[in-house]
């Protein structure tokens, strides 16, 4: 575990080094617009075991064709949306996976996607890969990560997220609920500017409901 948050955040850092940020002309955080739109028959299937899930059209209020012909764009999340690569438990899926806190909010959704679907198809090995990015991203864009996750109506996204984290995403699993919930809340919180009373608040439910998802896996 230590092995890939270490990896993990040096990817991470790299990327924004050598990446250009683009201002966003649409913050589709503030849209109440799902943040991806299923309208095609792509369909990418997973070449591990054959199942067929239906790709997006729309990402972040943009065509996938913004992103799929962007050279900015990292090749490897292209690939991954192709059905040229498939997560497994290796260093490519941390640099498939780091890509989600990149300063890029114009590109940000594309990989952001990358990550919720690779959460999605999670089992076994993998499952121990998308918990540190996806902490990582709702600690560095705590207001951005809750829109996200309130596009999902159902709640099986905030569900799956929470529960990945709680499986994958802590780096000292011997720790204290309570040091876990406090650690989790003062780095959301010192990220959200601005943010009101309930933000702050859901900010708190989050961390708690992932120390509850952790007794839940022990």
């Amino acid at each position: 575990m230590k092995h890939l948050i270490f990896v993990f955040f040096i990817i991470a850092s790299c990327n924004d080094s050598t990446s250009t940020n683009q201002v966003a002309s649409v913050d589709s955080s503030k849209t109440k617009l799902p943040d991806t739109i299923i309208k095609s028959k792509n369909i990418w299937l997973d070449r591990l075991n054959g199942s067929k899930y239906p790709l997006p059209d729309t990402i972040g209020g943009r065509p996938v064709s913004f992103y799929l012909d962007n050279p900015k764009v990292a090749n490897i999340t292209k690939a991954f949306y192709k059905g040229q690569f498939r997560p497994t438990d290796n260093d490519s899926t941390i640099q498939l996976l780091s890509y989600v806190t990149t300063n890029d909010s114009i590109l940000r959704p594309f990989y952001r996607w990358c990550l919720d679907f690779t959460i999605s198809i999670s089992d076994g090995a993998l499952g121990e890969y998308p918990g540190i990015p996806a902490l990582a991203y709702a600690t560095k864009f705590p207001k951005e990560f809750l829109d996200y996750m309130d596009k999902d109506t159902s709640g099986q996204r905030y569900k799956q997220w929470t529960e990945i984290i709680a499986y994958s995403g802590l780096d000292n699993y011997n720790r204290k609920e309570s040091e876990i919930e406090s650690d989790i809340i003062s780095k959301m919180h010192n990220n959200c500017y601005f943010c009101g009373g309930d933000t702050k608040s859901r900010i708190v439910t989050f961390a708690k409901d992932i120390t509850n998802s952790v007794k839940l896996e022990n």
